[in-house]
């Protein structure tokens, strides 16, 4: 029998961009917000793409899949704001994560916060969320264009266990302790309500998102959901270049 072989992504190091920020690892409490609405959708996207663009680091999905995701809290320590971010889905050895190409958030205090605490390097973007009587949409708007414009439609309820949505974790470039690394995101989700709809994706402008290779194409699944959103203290940190099966992945340094 032959050996399986193990697809890894193509990027090398160098040309992985870093957060302007890096990480802050100071010890931190768990942030609670309640009643923060998610938009979070799948499509595919060609395995040639993905590939270039992923880390060495990294194995793509298979297929290749792009995810686009909006967070929106009405009421938080930063006030209102609505963060968005795309990324190629990918594992960790055998994890599931999403390395993030872009994000956004019109909001400067919570850009900080995501940013100096997960690595999100937020661009200042009119970032909205809205729930209608037929869909869901999210939309980001830069220097007065429209560069993402997706919605869900066609809505069916999530209930019993059925309810809970398996968020892949972001991976973002940054830099920890003056390391390039891949940092996770941490985050535990309370469902209040979840819906499950199909894709409309209206406008992607790739090159204003982050990397102007990605293409999405087929929708997959798409899902709002409202839950009480715990923010953890980032705990693991990934080699761009060494992948997790091998020793990559180590827990961060305080």
């Amino acid at each position: 029998m032959n050996a399986p072989v193990l697809l890894y992504g193509h990027r090398e190091p160098a040309t992985v961009p870093l957060a302007s920020m890096a990480l802050d690892v100071s010890p931190q409490e768990t942030l609670v917000l309640a009643d923060v609405q998610i938009l979070y959708v799948l499509h595919e996207m060609p395995m040639q793409a993905a590939l270039a663009r992923l880390p060495v680091a990294l194995h793509p999905s298979i297929p290749a899949v792009l995810g686009i995701t909006f967070m929106h809290a009405k009421d938080s320590p930063f006030g209102e704001f609505t963060l968005a971010y795309v990324g190629i889905a990918c594992r960790t050895g055998i994890k599931p994560r999403h390395f993030i190409t872009g994000a956004f958030c019109g909001n400067a205090a919570a850009a900080n916060y995501f940013g100096s605490r997960y690595g999100f390097d937020c661009k200042s973007a009119t970032v909205s969320y809205r729930e209608t009587y037929d869909r869901i949409r999210g939309e980001v708007v830069m220097d007065g264009r429209s560069v993402l414009d997706i919605a869900i439609a066609e809505c069916v309820p999530l209930v019993g266990t059925g309810g809970i949505i398996k968020y892949s974790p972001p991976l973002t470039a940054t830099r920890v302790g003056g390391e390039a690394a891949l940092v996770q995101f941490e985050a535990g989700y309370d469902f209040k309500r979840s819906i499950r709809g199909r894709s409309q994706l209206a406008t992607f402008d790739a090159a204003a998102l982050g990397d102007a290779a990605l293409t999405p194409t087929m929708g997959i699944a798409g899902s709002h959901a409202v839950v009480d959103l715990h923010l953890m203290p980032a705990r693991f940190q990934v080699s761009l270049t060494t992948p997790a099966e091998a020793g990559g992945a180590k827990k961060i340094a305080r």
